[in-house]
């Protein structure tokens, strides 16, 4: 009799090897508003009520009659964007723990839906084609480079294009989380702050924000898998080497200015899961993923792009 064992590398029941990127935050950027029809329309009000006008009434006369106010209208839509996949009778028997055939897919349909949400509102706030107030750093202008670079006037010239663009200064800044820890160790912010020789862990969220003269900043953590299908995989950012200043209210209300609204189905989640049974083949089930959306850009003015800020 053999001495020999046929031995079978088993799975690890409570881990196993995925990526799952983080820090989304394409549905932060934008403020939502809840709408009941797939399309329609923001009204606009026109600022000829900001124009200077004479209001002095002079003895028995009338007062000035004008026309405080004008309309216009920008057209949202919102669009469906889903995907499916199946779980058939063979992936419910051959799936083993850690893995597990339903969940698995769940995840990766949303990730898939997210990245490319995520991607799309990203690659439009850093188009220098959309975004028409923007400057394009390279060489010793890019902040990677600690010695020559000036953040501090970049900040002051966007802050100034996002306030003569649309009348309020910016109170978010957005950027990837390279852009970010660059930033945070950049000795001429560190020297403005006081923390040029004692500053070890660098500037926290708080301080970066102060310097940069916004209320709030998000830093992205995302990314996508850049190569062909077929190819290796190359691991990117997915909001890449820019940074965007911009007025956006925390919520969507009247009488306001935004950079722009995430249109979304009244009572509508993102990113809803639905699972069915499908016939072809047998016993398999349908997984679909399902988000209803539009990121709407309402006043480019209320934005500034700062392009390639690092190297």
């Amino acid at each position: 009799m053999s001495l020999l064992k046929a031995i079978q590398d088993q799975l690890l029941t409570t881990v196993s090897s995925a990526f799952i990127p983080e820090g989304f935050i394409s549905d932060e950027v934008l403020p939502v508003v809840p709408s009941v029809q797939q399309t329609g329309v923001l009204g606009v009000m026109g600022k000829g009520y900001l124009r200077m006008v004479n209001t002095l009434k002079a003895g028995r006369g009338s007062y000035k009659r004008v026309e405080t106010t004008s309309y216009t209208t920008s057209q949202y839509q919102i669009i469906g964007h889903g995907l499916e996949d199946i779980v058939t009778k063979e992936d419910y028997k051959n799936t083993n723990t850690p893995f597990d055939a339903e969940r698995d897919r769940v995840m990766a349909l949303a990730l898939a839906l997210w990245v490319e949400k995520e991607k799309t509102l990203a690659d439009t706030l850093g188009s220098t084609g959309v975004m028409t107030q923007n400057t394009t750093l390279s060489g010793t202008n890019q902040w990677s480079d600690k010695s020559n670079s000036i953040p501090l006037d970049d900040f002051t010239t966007a802050r100034k294009g996002v306030r003569d663009g649309c009348g309020f200064p910016p109170n978010t800044a957005i950027m990837d989380w390279d852009v970010w820890n660059m930033l945070r160790y950049h000795p001429q912010i560190l020297d403005s702050l006081g923390y040029k020789y004692n500053r070890v862990g660098g500037m926290t969220d708080q301080e970066l924000a102060l310097a940069i003269g916004v209320k709030r900043i998000l830093v992205a953590q995302s990314f996508y898998n850049s190569s062909v299908e077929g190819h290796a995989d190359v691991i990117a950012p997915i909001w890449g080497k820019n940074l965007i200043l911009a007025f956006i209210p925390e919520k969507a209300s009247l009488y306001q200015t935004s950079l722009g609204y995430q249109v979304r189905y009244a009572q509508d989640m993102p990113r809803k899961i639905y699972k069915y049974p499908v016939y072809n083949p047998a016993g398999a089930n349908a997984i679909l993923c399902e988000d209803d959306y539009d990121q709407f850009l309402t006043n480019v003015n209320a934005g500034y792009l700062i392009k390639d800020c690092i190297a």
